[in-house]
């Protein structure tokens, strides 16, 4: 299997961290966690980049010890390779990985919605943030599109009474963000169909149907295994693809 493109080469590290003002307030390695976190989700820090301890620290202005308590949670969910005395590189896509998140995630979401079906839902609360997401399935917009969708499904957490479950899916699902952002923000009409997808899930909740409410949920976040190239050898499977020779 052929390794990633050298694509560090091209990072701009001052650039890509650009936005990530640390508050000395609070404490130093969560925020450099998120920071790093987001730009791996949305491939700003793309698969196969090459991350050096010296020029993050310059660039954010922190010590190493904050840096790598950050990268070692990152290597704990699957999103870092850390190879000592050699590089930490961002990994690479992981079809298994990705399976594994989509099955939490429905095993959670599928009873989310269950329980909403038979205590209701709050309509008013959810109109605006379905307003916006019309509007960028509309426009075709999926990175914006992808934003209201989190809104969307942590509402749906917390208006079933669970609001911690959404954290539980958050703390799985980075795998299935990274092909969404990847692949899916690329295909015409993708925020459309996951919007009305949306639509049929308060439908079927506001019938009362429990069951017809978790199988449309299943189809909605199983959609993401259906996109183009997410099974592709070039996305990379393996950790070890990623790894620098030598």
């Amino acid at each position: 299997m052929p390794r990633p493109p050298a694509t560090d080469a091209a990072l701009d590290l001052d650039d890509v961290l650009s936005g990530a003002a640390i508050d000395r307030t609070r404490a130093i390695a969560p925020q450099i966690y998120a920071a790093l976190r987001a730009r791996i989700i949305d491939n700003t820090l793309p698969p196969g980049a090459h991350l050096s301890e010296s020029e993050i620290a310059r660039s954010l202005g922190i010590s190493r010890t904050p840096l790598r308590a950050a990268l070692q949670q990152l290597a704990g969910e699957g999103l870092l390779i850390i190879q000592p005395q050699v590089a930490s590189v961002v990994a690479p896509l992981d079809e298994g990985r990705l399976r594994e998140a989509v099955f939490v995630r429905i095993a959670i979401e599928e009873a989310v919605v269950r329980r909403l079906a038979g205590t209701g839902i709050d309509d008013a609360a959810l109109a605006p943030v379905l307003a916006s997401q019309q509007v960028a399935a509309e426009r075709d917009d999926y990175a914006t599109f992808f934003v209201h969708d989190e809104t969307f499904h942590a509402m749906l957490a917390e208006q079933a009474g669970v609001p911690n479950a959404w954290g539980l899916v958050q703390s799985m699902k980075a795998h299935v963000d990274r092909q969404r952002l990847r692949l899916t923000k690329s295909i015409p009409g993708r925020s459309l169909r996951a919007y009305r997808m949306h639509l049929a899930i308060l439908d079927h909740i506001r019938s009362g149907d429990g069951e017809a409410a978790a199988r449309a949920m299943r189809d909605h976040i199983n959609s993401v295994l259906d996109t183009p190239g997410v099974h592709d050898d070039s996305a990379g499977k393996t950790l070890e693809d990623a790894l620098p020779a030598g």
